[in-house]
C-alpha cells in the first residue's frame, strides 16, 4: 500500500513540473533592416585597357548607392600585380588619385563598409600605362600543305627551316644578323635601329627530303607585330613560298616596316629577290647533240638565260635525222637553280621549220639538266624533247629524251679536260613519212 502511494506522490510533482515549464513565456528578440549597399560599380579607368598619359596620376573612380543613404567607408587596394596592396583604410570618397609610369600594367579593387558594418567588396580592376617608346616585336610562324602536297602530315618546323632577315631598304643589305633558330623565328629591338625603311625577309636554311615524294611544298607564313598597347597588326601570307629553292640564295620579301622615332608603319610587301645568273653559263658550247656537234648558245637577256640552237644537229639531217630546217627561232628561257645547280624549260615555243618545200606546226621545247662550274669551262648536260601539236618528237627517234652534253671549253673539252665524244647519231626508228 505504501508503495502505490510513493508513486501516486511522484506522479503528482512530475505533472507540476511539466506544467510549469509549459507555462513559462519566450523573450521576443528585435530585429532591425538595413538597406543594403550595391555592389561598388567600375567608374573609370575603364576595365583593361590601355591608357595614353602625359602625366604621372590617374584617378581610380567606383561607385556604390545605399537605400536607406548611410554613409561608407573604403578600404583601397593598388598595385602592379593582380593581388594588390592596401593603401587606403576607411576613406570616404569614391575617387582616389594614384601615381602610375609608363609600361606598367596596374590592378586594383575596393570594400566597403557601411555604418552598421555591413561589407560590400568589388572584383579586381585592371588598366596599363601605354609605353611611348614601347619596342616593337615581330613573331614569324609558318605552316605547309605537306598532307596535300606529299601525304605526309608534317611538322612545320620539320619539312622547313625558314631563316628571318631584317634587310635595310636596298634589299641587300642586313640591318641586323640573320635570324635563325630551332623554333618560329621572332626579333624584338626595332627600337635599336635608326629611323627608315625596313624590309622583312626570308629564305631557306634547310628543308625535309621526303625521298621518293619530294615535289615542292607549299609554305604559308604569319607575320605578327606588336607594339604592345600601341600597335597590333598580323599579316598572312598563302603559299608565299615553295622549299624548291633550299639555299640562301633566293629570297621572299613579305612586309616593309617604316620606323620613325617610336612610331612604326607596317605593310605587306611581297617579291622575290632571285640571284644573278651566273655569267659564266653565257656563251657557245661545244660537245655532243644527240649524237650531232652542238649549235648552242646561251646567252643572258634582263637578266635570263636563254637558250637556242638546240637539236639543230638531229633536226636538219635529210637522213638519219628529222629532215627539217629551222626557219625561225625562238629562244627559250632557262631557268637556274643555284641551290641544286639545276636548269629547267618550261614548255615554251622554240622553232618554226620547213619540210619539203612547206612550213611546218611550231615546234616547243621542254627540258631539265645540271651544269658544273667546278673546272676551267663549264659543262652542261640537257635533257630535253621537242613538242609539235602536243606530241613527242624523241618518241619517233626510239628514246625518252634528247640528250645534249656541253662545255664552253673552245677545245670541246669537258671539266676534267676529258673529250666530248661526237657518239655516232640515232637513227629515226620510225619512217619519216609520219610526217
Amino acid at each position: 500500500m505504501k508503495r502505490k502511494n510513493l508513486i501516486f506522490v511522484m506522479l503528482l510533482v512530475l505533472s507540476g513540473l511539466v506544467t510549469m515549464q509549459s507555462c513559462k513565456k519566450d523573450t521576443v528578440v528585435a530585429f532591425t533592416e538595413h538597406g543594403a549597399f550595391t555592389v561598388p560599380a567600375l567608374v573609370a579607368p575603364a576595365n583593361g585597357v590601355f591608357l595614353n598619359l602625359t602625366g604621372t596620376t590617374i584617378d581610380l573612380k567606383w561607385e556604390s548607392t545605399s537605400a536607406s543613404g548611410d554613409a561608407m567607408s573604403w578600404d583601397v587596394y593598388f598595385g602592379n600585380t593582380d593581388d594588390p596592396a592596401k593603401v587606403q583604410t576607411a576613406y570616404t570618397s569614391e575617387t582616389l588619385t594614384v601615381t602610375v609610369a609608363a609600361g606598367t600594367k596596374y590592378w586594383w579593387k575596393v570594400v566597403g563598409t557601411d555604418a552598421n558594418g555591413v561589407i560590400s567588396r568589388s572584383p579586381v580592376w585592371s588598366f596599363e600605362i601605354t609605353d611611348p617608346v614601347a619596342p616593337l616585336n615581330l613573331k614569324m610562324s609558318w605552316t605547309t600543305d605537306s598532307k596535300a602536297a606529299v601525304g605526309l602530315d608534317l611538322d612545320p618546323l620539320a619539312v622547313v627551316d625558314l631563316r628571318l632577315l631584317i634587310l635595310k631598304a636596298d634589299k641587300l643589305t642586313n640591318a641586323v644578323t640573320a635570324i635563325n633558330t630551332a623554333q618560329f623565328e621572332e626579333f624584338g629591338k626595332f627600337n635599336t635601329l635608326v629611323d627608315g625603311t625596313y624590309f622583312i625577309v626570308t629564305d631557306i636554311n634547310k628543308t625535309i627530303n621526303v625521298g621518293d615524294f619530294n615535289v615542292p611544298i607549299n609554305v604559308s607564313i604569319n607575320l605578327t607585330f606588336n607594339q604592345r598597347g600601341t600597335l597590333y597588326q598580323v599579316i598572312d601570307l598563302p603559299k608565299v613560298m615553295t622549299n624548291k629553292f633550299n639555299c640562301s640564295s633566293y629570297k621572299t620579301v613579305l612586309a616593309q616596316v617604316v620606323k620613325v622615332g617610336s612610331t612604326y608603319t607596317v605593310t605587306k610587301s611581297i617579291s622575290n629577290i632571285l640571284p644573278a645568273v651566273p655569267p659564266a653559263l653565257a656563251g657557245t658550247w661545244k660537245g655532243n647533240d644527240f649524237g650531232y656537234p652542238s649549235t648552242v648558245v646561251t646567252s643572258i637577256v634582263g637578266g635570263k638565260l636563254m637558250i637556242d640552237g638546240v637539236g639543230t644537229g638531229w633536226m636538219i639531217d635529210p637522213v638519219d635525222g628529222w629532215g627539217e630546217v629551222p626557219q625561225v627561232t625562238f629562244p627559250a628561257e632557262v631557268v637556274v637553280n643555284l641551290c641544286a645547280k639545276t636548269v629547267s624549260i618550261a614548255n615554251q615555243k622554240f622553232m618554226t621549220t620547213k619540210y619539203n618545200g612547206a612550213i611546218q606546226t611550231s615546234y616547243y621545247i621542254q627540258g631539265t639538266g645540271t651544269y658544273d662550274l667546278s673546272g676551267t669551262f663549264p659543262v652542261l648536260t640537257l635533257t630535253y624533247d621537242f613538242i609539235q601539236g602536243g606530241v613527242s618528237i624523241a618518241k619517233y627517234f626510239g628514246v625518252t629524251a634528247f640528250k645534249a652534253t656541253l662545255t664552253l671549253n673552245p677545245a670541246g673539252k669537258g671539266a676534267n679536260n676529258e673529250e666530248m665524244f661526237i657518239y655516232p647519231h640515232n637513227k629515226l626508228l620510225v619512217p619519216r613519212t609520219v610526217k
